[in-house]
């Protein structure tokens, strides 16, 4: 494992193709830190596809174990978290392909700062009005929802693996913010203007 202040060290000069090229030249250190770095938010990601959180874990893990038995596959022409995020993406639409039914959104994490009662009361009810939005929306729309607006993602990364181009991956989140949006205002959790 890369020692503490090794990793400290090296995660402020290094991006993850960078991580990816040393995994390349036999750092097993390497791709444990890439695998570290992303396992949670991939495992998260596919549980909105799957929603099933065991299931979601086995794919990001036949994800993880992809990039290595096939490490040679990636050619560093985008981010590694794109490629990642692809190869999930892709395994859970096998997965929901093989078992002939949809799956949709699944609870996102909740955060774990001390807060009052009542605060909590309040953010868990506007989480639960926002999942259950999230839950009416087209599957493309949840999907380009998660990506660009939880994860964080940018357009091209989320447009490769939505596999999409960039102006429809554009129109895509335009759309489902707006359908989204409708569904709160319907149910009275948007202030109308």
């Amino acid at each position: 494992m890369i020692g503490k202040e090794n990793k400290a060290m090296s995660s402020e000069f290094l991006n993850d193709n960078e991580y990816y090229a040393r995994f390349l030249d036999g750092d097993k250190d390497a791709f444990e830190y890439l695998v570290l770095s992303y396992k949670d938010k991939l495992i998260y990601f596919l549980n909105r596809y799957v929603h099933n959180i065991t299931i979601a874990e086995d794919l990001a893990q036949d994800a993880f174990v992809e990039v290595y038995v096939h490490k040679e596959r990636f050619h560093f022409k985008g981010s590694f978290k794109t490629y990642l995020y692809t190869i999930g993406r892709n395994k859970a639409v096998d997965y929901i392909r093989k078992n002939e039914r949809m799956l949709f959104v699944a609870d996102y994490p909740e955060d774990a700062e001390e807060e009052s009662m009542l605060e909590n009361l309040i953010k868990e009810e506007q989480k639960r009005h926002l999942h259950g939005a999230i839950k009416q929306l087209k599957n493309d729309y949840q999907a380009a929802i998660s990506l660009i607006d939880i994860e964080g993602m940018s357009y091209a990364e989320a447009a490769k693996i939505l596999k999409k181009t960039d102006g429809q991956m554009k129109v895509l989140i335009h759309r489902a913010r707006k359908s989204l949006g409708k569904i709160l205002e319907k149910e009275g959790c948007l202030d109308e203007k």
